[in-house]
């Protein structure tokens, strides 16, 4: 017997997250090196707060755009672009002398790099159907799950070896060359573009299309042209479905609790507990790990217990998010146990979601459509988010001292939290819509 090969669809998704986490390096070095940063070149805790709103605010556009341009040129161009944009943004990112350069490098990065996860998505959409798709989207979730946990070390002892922030992001930038090189040669769009696709791996992708009888099994040699209809689909189409509308205000939750755990837990632990650069970048690392966990059982059981109902998980991520947000925000001094059950217990669960609410749209409608459906997701989410930033920002409290008190900034998120639990209570199970009745006027 021949011994048994791995999918080549799993080999993507491992390139496509190796890929990912690079590019997501940035964000988590500039996190966890803040308070080196702010004190070098002068930022306040206002100004960290506007970078953050800047980057998301104009972030959440460019998902959308780069959805658009995705279905339009291919995904790989993009990611290419995406790439190679990211390398020059990170490298930029070490010669800031000013806060008025901060500013404009994190609006500049939010727009030239928010082209980087709606195409690594759709990839996935199209070599995975609906039996793999939550495990598919967490193996790329891991990217901004599993990167921090170890970057935020990485980049903290690095920092603190090397006597300087701004080294690290030059390494790190020529970095890039090794995304670049595997979405080159190791992706391919779709699965009949690889020159030595299987016919269980071109049957496994389109499977959901041939029990719906829009493709033949075997038949696959005008795949595109069989199911191009299905990309035919104009917004107002997406937005009458009710559990799409649902996903979109589950992601602006999502994405309010990941870069409020980016963003505020370093500069929370350093400026409230008083830890050091690498002592502080250890303690962030809690929250990461028990997200890979949490992440990972939440899209194995959604795939394969729960058999493609993607709601479950997605509840019990926001109802067990809620306590230990508050829990983080109710701590005022460093007791070490409580504190690693808050971050543990906010990672593990905050990171339930990501699976199987990003499989959602390619299920809602079609692979085809998922970079319009999932760029006006992420939009929107990142938009939202950056206006959260904000919001943190004017609640955290400085008294008489100088002391800095997070705990309404804390508060602020899980009351978010609880609007999550609220917009996944929406989605309702439904089998895909065709392009012909998304296009059609509403009726009333």
């Amino acid at each position: 017997m021949e011994p048994r090969r791995i999918p080549y669809r799993w080999l993507i998704a491992i390139v496509l997250f190796v890929a990912y986490s690079i590019q997501y390096l940035d964000r988590v070095k500039s996190s966890v090196l803040t308070p080196s940063i702010a004190h070098d070149i002068g930022l306040t805790t206002t100004d960290v707060g506007t970078g953050a709103f800047l980057m998301l605010l104009f972030y959440g556009p460019s998902q959308y755009v780069s959805g658009l341009l995705t279905d339009r040129f291919g995904a790989k161009r993009m990611l290419i672009f995406s790439v190679i944009a990211w390398s020059v943004m990170t490298m930029y990112m070490g010669l800031l002398q000013t806060r008025e350069e901060y500013l404009w490098r994190m609006a500049l990065f939010g727009v030239l790099v928010g082209t980087e996860y709606v195409p690594s998505a759709r990839i996935l959409m199209r070599w995975f159907n609906r039996e793999g798709r939550a495990r598919a989207q967490t193996v790329l979730a891991w990217a901004w799950i599993l990167t921090p946990a170890w970057a935020s070390v990485l980049a903290t002892q690095f920092a603190a070896h090397a006597d300087s922030w701004r080294i690290v992001f030059y390494v790190t930038g020529a970095m890039g060359v090794l995304p670049l090189l595997l979405i080159l040669f190791a992706v391919y769009d779709r699965p009949e573009q690889y020159p030595r696709a299987t016919d269980d791996d071109l049957e496994y992708a389109y499977r959901d299309e041939i029990e719906a009888g829009v493709l033949r099994k075997g038949d696959y040699a005008n795949v595109r042209q069989a199911i191009a209809p299905s990309g035919s689909v104009p917004l107002l189409g997406l937005l009458r479905n009710p559990t799409y509308v649902a996903v979109v205000f589950v992601d602006i939750v999502m994405q309010i609790t990941l870069y409020g755990a980016l963003t505020w837990i370093p500069l929370y632990l350093s400026d409230v507990f008083g830890f050091k650069l690498q002592t502080m970048g250890w303690w962030s690392s809690l929250y990461f790990v028990a997200g890979a966990l949490g992440s990972f059982l939440s899209s194995y059981l959604s795939d394969k217990v729960f058999r493609g109902n993607r709601k479950i998980m997605i509840v019990i991520c926001f109802v067990g998010l809620a306590p230990f947000v508050v829990l983080l925000g109710s701590l005022q001094h460093a007791d070490p146990l409580l504190l690693a059950v808050a971050l543990c217990g906010m990672g593990f669960f905050g990171n339930m979601a990501w699976g199987p609410f990003l499989a959602l749209p390619a299920e809602i409608f079609s692979p085809e459509v998922y970079g319009k459906a999932m760029g006006f997701v992420n939009g929107a989410g990142y938009f939202v988010a950056a206006f959260s930033a904000k919001i943190f920002a004017a609640l955290v409290v400085v008294d008489a001292t100088g002391r800095k008190d997070y705990t309404y900034g804390w508060y602020f998120i899980a009351a978010c939290v609880v609007a999550g639990i609220v917009a996944s209570a929406c989605i309702r199970s439904s089998k895909p819509q065709n392009a012909a009745a998304l296009a059609a006027p509403a009726r009333h």
